[in-house]
């Protein structure tokens, strides 16, 4: 599903808060979940996708499949204990920390960037001295030219993997935020961000979920249908 369909969603929230609430990370912008041998839900949810048992493949073997294909897939690692498969994986990794922001503005608009082709949210590199929040608010204001930010609450982080001479793993946190902001938006042009905009809920499920990262879709997923269930 490439789009934004609000009563399937609404209809699998359960899903998207279990999707959230084990192991997953993005390699080759296909979605690998860490997921338990003995674990009723979570066995329904790789129901018609690839499982691949620890029996079968191990970790390593698995990371190169999901580099080396160009097909669609969505992977569920299956094991006794997902939680040292997740170690094995990051031990394959050099881990990095972002953050960034999904910006809602007072009339219910949202903040959205475009970069490298893609629509994104703004996100950067946390500085050593820097909280995660911290570095979330400077990231958004450096990216769009917005200021008066206040951070709402902390949404689930986001991992997902790319090559910079070595395998990296960047783990993203993420936070809400508001702003009352009407000052122009100035996109970030030495960052390759060609245009800054604000999108109604509705603009953005016809045109960001169309043209995104598969980690940012499941993100906003997962925001879309807990505003939905509240």
């Amino acid at each position: 599903m490439n789009g934004f369909d609000l009563p399937y969603f609404h209809a699998n929230f359960r899903t998207y808060i279990f999707t959230f609430s084990m192991h997953t990370v993005f390699v080759n912008d296909k979605s690998l979940h860490f997921i338990h041998t003995y674990l009723s839900g979570e066995l329904e949810m790789a129901k018609n996708h690839l499982v691949i048992s620890e029996a079968n493949k191990n970790v390593e073997d698995v990371i190169l499949l999901l580099e080396n294909t160009d097909e669609p897939l969505e992977v569920f690692y299956i094991s006794e204990n997902p939680d040292v498969a997740w170690k094995t994986f990051v031990s394959n990794c050099t881990l990095i920390e972002a953050s960034g922001g999904l910006v809602r503005h007072a009339k219910n608009e949202f903040l959205f960037i475009f970069r490298l082709g893609k629509w994104d949210l703004p996100k950067g590199k946390i500085e050593f001295d820097e909280t995660p929040e911290e570095a979330a608010i400077r990231e958004v204001e450096e990216e769009c030219g917005i200021k008066e930010l206040s951070i709402v609450q902390k949404l689930p982080p986001t991992f997902h993997t790319y090559w910079l001479r070595k395998r990296m793993l960047k783990k993203t946190h993420w936070f809400l935020m508001d702003t009352t902001s009407d000052s122009p938006l100035v996109p970030q042009l030495d960052e390759h961000i060609t245009d800054v905009k604000w999108m109604t809920r509705e603009e953005l499920m016809k045109e960001v979920f169309f043209n995104t990262y598969s980690s940012m879709a499941e993100l906003l997923r997962i925001f879309f249908s807990e505003e939905i269930k509240s």
